[in-house]
């Protein structure tokens, strides 16, 4: 006789939802019911109630914020990219199963706020390489901006290779080589732009990874920077400490 499996309560309610997300019952960016009316509506308690919509935001599908309440931010369930650093040489690059296509090419004299981001001098020239990374299912991860020297001429064909960070291409292209990696990670908010391109609701939050490379002699040549969606990108590192 074959055991009858039981899902618990708050399970079952998940699935209402998101069955109620995917038809379209709710619109990208409304404002859900609140928890007191969802508890009232499924006769269950709001602890019942935080449970089921943790589950939907495990799926980034929604975002829950303590005055705004819940916000549809997808009708379908994200893909939650997990990077796990396991060794120095993994912390710059990305998991192999995302792809960056680099679309957009513009020349740009650093000025006094941009050079103090990039790290360089006021009035030196930069090209920027603009782009969108994503997953195998099509899926925005992230955001690239690419800062390199205006001498170093890389166009967008160089950089849009499979599986090639931008600074390896750069280092066996143009004979420099990275001696000094810097990296930053810090919070920020997605604007409507931003925001747009990725799939999600304007001042979501993001995380923006800022990687610096520079030669043996100290000179940066290139700059990456990286926004992602709070909701889909999770940094893990794992490394071994030994004396």
């Amino acid at each position: 006789m074959q055991k009858k499996t039981y899902k618990a309560r708050y399970s079952e309610i998940s699935d209402i939802l998101v069955s109620q997300i995917t038809s379209g019952h709710y619109e990208l960016g409304q404002q859900l019911p609140s928890e007191q009316a969802m508890s009232e509506s499924f006769n269950v308690s709001r602890f019942t109630i935080r449970a089921a919509l943790r589950e939907i935001e495990k799926m980034g599908m929604i975002s829950r914020h303590r005055r705004r309440g819940t916000i549809l931010l997808s009708d379908k369930p994200v893909e939650l990219i997990v990077q796990e650093i396991k060794g120095f040489e993994e912390l710059f690059q990305y998991p192999q199963d995302t792809v960056l296509h680099m679309t957009k090419s513009s020349s740009i004299e650093a000025d006094i706020s941009l050079a103090n981001f990039l790290k360089t001098t006021p009035g030196t020239e930069w090209t920027r390489l603009e782009g969108l990374r994503v997953t195998q299912d099509k899926t925005p991860f992230c955001i690239t901006d690419i800062y390199v020297p205006k001498e170093i001429n890389l166009s967008l064909k160089d950089v849009n290779k499979p599986d090639r960070p931008v600074f390896k291409i750069i280092e066996e292209n143009f004979g420099l080589r990275a001696n000094e990696i810097n990296a930053e990670i810090m919070a920020g908010s997605l604007g409507k732009e931003r925001a747009s391109r990725l799939n999600v609701e304007a001042g979501s939050s993001s995380i923006i990874i800022v990687r610096r490379y520079r030669d043996a002699g100290g000179r940066l040549f290139e700059v990456s920077v990286s926004e992602h969606p709070a909701s889909r990108f999770t940094y893990s590192f794992n490394m071994s400490y030994r004396r």
